[in-house]
């Protein structure tokens, strides 16, 4: 079985790395039509099914799962990461100072996040420590106090979804300004490498 059997290897569902190609990182023109490739590459392959899973009321594990690996990945859009390697905890706060998860995650509660909700998750399918994952609660966050130095956090999945959501929207705001432009040069870094690999990939099934 050749390439063409496959089809066209795709850096979203509904574009190529050839699409990509043909924008240019310097004509105002072409800004609209890269947000809308980045905009169906994780609304296609990630928002669209965690959206539908949440319809689901024991769900709260896997949503947030793939809001973790987004919230990663997106961290890498906007610093213009090509490889996450050994920053992944970094990258995981950096994205938790954003305003749409203000007050919330101070550097403790980001910090937990990313050990007990992120690692939890990824790399043992549970949320480690005192944590519990809700739904319906007065705040995005709440922490529990214990004795000594102990702290629980309830985290409501789907208030956490939909700040992530907003984030989203608010980075695919800022990449259609032109005073915006270190995000579109990192954007552009990041995106160009995921073509390549696509491409290298492409060439290897030929």
């Amino acid at each position: 079985m050749g390439y063409h059997d496959f089809g066209p290897l795709r850096i979203s569902p509904s574009f190529t790395a050839d699409d990509w190609a043909k924008l240019a990182l310097d004509a105002e023109a072409d800004w609209q039509r890269a947000v809308e490739m980045v905009r169906d590459r994780i609304d296609g392959r990630f928002l669209d099914h965690a959206r539908n899973c949440l319809q689901s009321e024991t769900s709260g594990f896997v949503v947030l799962a793939i809001d973790s690996m987004l919230i990663e990945a997106l961290e890498q859009f906007r610093q213009g990461v090509v490889h996450g390697r050994n920053r992944s905890r970094r990258l995981v706060k950096s994205f938790l100072r954003g305003p749409r998860f203000q007050p919330y995650f101070d550097s403790d509660a980001a910090n937990a996040f990313y050990e007990d909700i992120r690692c939890g998750l990824l790399h043992q399918a549970e949320a480690r420590r005192l944590w519990l994952i809700r739904r319906s609660q007065a705040k995005l966050l709440m922490r529990r106090r214990g004795t000594g130095a102990q702290v629980g956090y309830i985290i409501d999945v789907a208030q956490f979804h939909d700040a992530l959501e907003g984030a989203f929207d608010d980075y695919l705001n800022e990449l259609v300004d032109p005073d915006h432009e270190q995000l579109r040069q990192n954007l552009w870094t990041k995106m160009n490498d995921i073509c390549r690999v696509r491409q290298e990939r492409a060439g290897l099934f030929e």
